[in-house]
């Protein structure tokens, strides 16, 4: 997410720490979702899809299902450094995994055989408790960054078209998280509660929507964010499944109905 024209006047601070406040249920999902027994099904085959965006810079491809051989063969854009801390080479490999990763999919942003842009979609980590139970129908949108000098060409929002016009979600959940500390707040020239608003505005154009949870690191601070995206044909028994890990806290969880 880069820089972008502020339309929102700054919230004082009471207002911004009230955003901690988030809805534990949406209202009318869980009646929308199919309550009878779920039954065996096939899934969706993954749709491959390609995008062209024209920047100021040249021509850029924006590609889901990257191979894992072809990012091996790319040069990462400087510009992308936030999530590697100005190491490319980690960057990469980070993604080569991803690639090749059960369920893994990443979306790269390329021009001229440079990365300038990426997001990665994977099965949560076992290591978080949205990995422990290993439900394959959980995903994790686990990073999206667009390049400091590309920023302002409608990247983000082309990967983010490439990844969800893809039937292969529509039986998935999918999760993403936001940490401030992840964030260019200096280059954008944002404070951390208009980019977690830019963070809102964008994913919720892809049926992302806040959710509670009682996760530490998500906690850490109020601006960090947690998303949801719930599959059009999700089922009852999956909602109630994710539902169950929102809270470690047991007295939190029945207090909020789940």
């Amino acid at each position: 997410m880069g820089k972008k024209e502020r339309r929102h006047g700054k919230r004082n601070e009471d207002e911004q720490h009230s955003l901690a406040a988030k809805p534990p249920f949406f209202g009318g999902i869980a009646g929308t979702l199919e309550e009878k027994e779920e039954k065996p099904r096939e899934s969706p085959s993954p749709k491959k899809n390609r995008k062209f965006v024209d920047t100021q810079k040249g021509k850029v491809v924006v590609e889901n299902y990257y191979p894992a051989e072809e990012i091996a063969r790319l040069r990462v854009d400087e510009g992308l450094f936030m999530f590697s801390r100005h190491n490319p080479e980690r960057q990469k490999k980070a993604l080569e995994n991803v690639a090749l990763s059960e369920g893994g999919n990443v979306i790269a942003s390329v021009k001229e055989q440079t990365l300038v842009g990426y997001i990665g979609i994977h099965h949560p980590s076992e290591r978080e408790r949205w990995g422990k139970p290993s439900y394959p129908w959980l995903y994790e949108l686990g990073a999206i960054e667009v390049s400091q000098s590309l920023r302002r060409n409608g990247l983000a929002k082309a990967m983010l078209d490439v990844a969800f016009d893809d039937p292969f979600y529509d039986d998935k959940i999918v999760i993403t998280t936001g940490f401030t500390w992840h964030w260019d707040l200096e280059g954008t020239g944002l404070s951390k509660f208009e980019y977690r608003t830019l963070g809102v505005e964008l994913f919720g154009r892809y049926g992302f929507m806040e959710m509670s949870t009682d996760e530490p690191n998500i906690m850490m601070d109020p601006a960090n964010l947690f998303l949801v995206r719930i599959g059009k044909s999700s089922t009852f028994s999956q909602y109630q499944k994710f539902a169950s890990l929102l809270f470690a806290n047991e007295w939190e969880a029945m207090l909020r109905g789940f």
